[in-house]
């Protein structure tokens, strides 16, 4: 089974004003707001999409396709439900709505309008016609954030919000979030709690330097099950190029049970860059811990 459905972009439509949209060359996607200049920018259902494959499964009759009202039209993935993620080209969708209720001014509805898919824009950029589309599995993203100052209150975290708006590359969702004291018992705690509550992935932040309180990989090994090394290694051959610092880090990645837990630097921008790193291999990865892709050189 396969991570992902795929499928192309066949047209991009934008309306700078109530009624049919026009095609257009390529539209951008704004985090939050929707696609630039369109004037449903900005409500609630920010950017839409329409799948030839799910009109083909509607029972509308065709004489009731009045022109596409919806900003991106696609082919590839025939259904989907609130709740998925799509990844549009460089930009990422949350379904928020399926079909809304709108009419013609001959009192007929919208076919389109009623089977559209209506979503929130996470991540924002430009959709061209040819991009590629996938459905991404939602996964589920447990993080620890190791920090005696953040967690008593002295430092904000701001990088378990780098995290976040990371994840959104893979389809991922933190569900679970702490911020512990640099102590060994409840980083331990947290982390396998967090595996318990079958988070696909666990990352924890801070405490993997050289300092007599930075046990955050001692506290992973009470966990995992089995070694992840190739993403700790990476990690720091592709930091030591902007830092030599990076070499010092002791974090690791294993794996427990069905999850997998990976150790991140302390500081958002160390967070940044190792996941800019590892992230173009983690879906892939989860999904063949998780049974739903084979293994790179294996046959079906």
């Amino acid at each position: 089974m396969s991570t992902v459905e795929k499928g192309k972009v066949l047209s991009v439509n934008l309306s700078p004003r109530p009624g049919v949209k026009h095609p257009v060359i390529e539209i951008e996607l704004l985090r939050g707001v929707g696609v630039k200049g369109d004037y449903h920018a900005g409500t609630e259902r920010q950017v839409s999409i329409f799948s030839v494959e799910y009109l083909e499964s509607s029972p509308i009759p065709p004489s009731e396709l009045r022109g596409f009202v919806e900003n991106i039209t696609i082919s590839g993935i025939s259904s989907a439900k609130v709740g998925d993620i799509l990844r549009v080209g460089k930009a990422i969708v949350k379904i928020k709505f399926i079909g809304k209720e709108e009419k013609h001014s001959s009192g007929r509805p919208y076919m389109v309008s009623r089977y559209g898919w209506f979503g929130d824009v996470l991540k924002g950029g430009v959709v061209r016609v040819g991009d590629e589309v996938q459905k991404l599995r939602t996964l589920k993203i447990g993080v620890v954030i190791a920090s005696d100052k953040a967690s008593a209150g002295e430092r904000v975290d701001l990088s378990g919000k780098v995290i976040e708006e990371k994840v959104i590359e893979i389809g991922g969702e933190v569900k679970c979030y702490a911020v512990v004291p640099d102590e060994i018992d409840l980083l331990t705690s947290k982390i396998k709690e967090f595996v318990d509550q079958d988070c696909d992935i666990v990352f924890t932040s801070g405490g993997t330097g050289w300092g007599k309180r930075d046990i955050t990989p001692e506290a992973t090994l009470k966990v995992i099950e089995r070694a992840v090394p190739g993403l700790s290694e990476i990690m720091r051959v592709e930091g030591f190029k902007k830092t030599p610092f990076a070499i010092l880090s002791r974090g690791i990645a294993g794996i427990a049970g069905d999850t997998l837990v990976v150790n991140l630097p302390g500081s958002p921008k160390g967070v940044s860059e190792s996941l800019d790193i590892i992230m173009p291999v983690l879906l892939h990865g989860i999904g063949v811990l998780k049974g739903w892709d084979k293994e790179c050189g294996k046959e079906t």
